[in-house]
């Protein structure tokens, strides 16, 4: 049963991926996207609170767009019966459109993170962070991610079109966006102490959150969840 499960969360994944490439004009924006932050703005000097949250921050950003579209697109272009009529059971439908969500937001992050790496060796300059610190940062954002996509997703199903989906998400959106500058302001400016008990207290929220939402809310969405919307 997890096996098909699975199976059938890729084919969904796999669904999302193929329409993502085929709107070359969104794909090449996006490319550009990250250049520009991940190469020329490590060029011009800037400080690593402005680098660090703009890795994030851009991600989020696109994540916003990608939850609201999720469910709420469909519906806009019509295919949301489509798509319901389908053998995959729903809970699969849900977990498919998060993982594009997630992988695709993931992607951006390194890809960003890792150039600006690539631009502060080659210039003879480092982020003030080390790996263990990274690796904590990795976890807050996996998290966050995690935690906005549940959100993101589940708003766009009881949503009627895009823009309603997007204006919801905005109010989860904007004090995650206050959050992660005020974090890393305090990184840059060395208070610590401040800096780990924020990131503790936020992620222990965050696991309590994902974890009611995976193993309570998710488990009792059906047919009826998405349909009652439409």
């Amino acid at each position: 049963m997890v096996r098909n499960q699975m199976n059938e969360i890729e084919i969904v994944f796999r669904m999302q991926i193929k329409e993502y490439f085929k709107d070359k004009g969104t794909l090449i924006f996006h490319l550009c996207a990250v250049v520009l932050i991940g190469i020329v703005a490590p060029l011009f000097r800037m400080n690593d609170t402005v680098l660090l949250s703009g890795s994030i921050l851009f991600p989020l950003t696109l994540l916003k767009q990608w939850t609201a579209i999720s469910f709420a697109g469909e519906k806009e272009m019509k295919t949301i019966e489509t798509l319901l009529s389908s053998p995959i059971k729903s809970r699969s439908l849900f977990y498919g459109k998060c993982m594009y969500c997630i992988v695709c937001s993931g992607v951006c992050y390194l890809s960003i993170f890792f150039l600006m790496l690539l631009v502060k060796i080659f210039t003879n300059e480092y982020f003030q962070i080390n790996f263990w610190e990274w690796v904590g940062m990795l976890t807050l954002f996996i998290h966050i991610l995690l935690t906005v996509t549940l959100i993101g997703v589940d708003r766009s199903i009881t949503s009627e079109d895009i823009q309603t989906a997007s204006s919801k998400l905005s109010l989860i959106f904007y004090p995650i966006y206050i959050y992660i500058v005020i974090l890393f302001t305090l990184f840059t400016q060395h208070l610590m102490v401040a800096t780990y008990l924020l990131s503790a207290v936020f992620l222990v929220v965050l696991v309590g959150f994902n974890s009611y939402f995976i193993f309570k809310k998710v488990k009792k969405m059906d047919r009826s969840y998405f349909c009652g919307v439409i």
